[in-house]
């Protein structure tokens, strides 16, 4: 995952006009972008919500993985909707070394190949949310999950952010924090509900 740049409004995240996904690019601007927006919820308590582009946000997700830095030329898009996290590139688009972790693989492969994983938000404790990488297609086909398991075992090892399995991305939140999906987006704020007693 790694980088993207868009306008965003507290109001919500943008909506394609046709109803369709909108796809957007990772970018170091979106980086810095969606931090400005988070802390002003989660640190400073300037704002108790708002949204942050799929973009912006999957870019600020491959900074804390130290997938840095996001080249303007990357061609790598993020689509958000409530359920899922879609991400689309090249094999091209790649970092030398994360094509390197798909093995001879890579060399079976046109570098022009399509490219296409799919993440979700999965259940998790207070304070920490988690990202789980579930699907990679190359070409529109899907990798065999023996393969995938063994060569998300390798981007773990790469990228300590991650999980053992390389498939989960836990992003630290204040207790009362939330984050959600929505479309073209995420949502993050406050919940001001007090919890239920003991």
């Amino acid at each position: 995952m790694a980088g993207l740049g868009m306008l965003v409004a507290a109001s919500g995240p943008l909506q394609a006009q046709n109803g369709s996904p909108l796809w957007q690019r990772l970018s170091m601007g979106g980086v810095g972008r969606a931090a400005t927006q988070i802390d002003s919820v989660f640190i400073d308590r300037t704002s108790v919500s708002t949204a942050v582009t799929g973009g912006d946000w999957v870019s600020y997700l491959a900074a804390r993985l130290g997938a840095l830095p996001i080249p303007d030329s990357m061609g790598i898009r993020v689509a958000v909707d409530s359920q899922q996290i879609r991400i689309r590139g090249r094999i091209r688009d790649l970092p030398q070394e994360t094509r390197a972790l798909f093995g001879p693989i890579q060399f079976m492969v046109d570098e022009n190949a399509p490219l296409e994983a799919t993440v979700v938000m999965a259940p998790t404790r207070p304070g920490v949310v988690r990202f789980v990488l579930t699907t990679i297609s190359v070409n529109g086909f899907l990798i065999p999950e023996a393969l995938l398991s063994r060569f998300l075992a390798n981007v773990g090892r790469q990228y300590p952010a991650l999980t053992e399995t390389g498939r989960e991305l836990l992003v630290a939140t204040p207790v009362d924090g939330r984050v959600n999906l929505v479309p073209d987006g995420v949502r993050v704020w406050i919940d001001s509900t007090p919890p239920p007693p003991r």
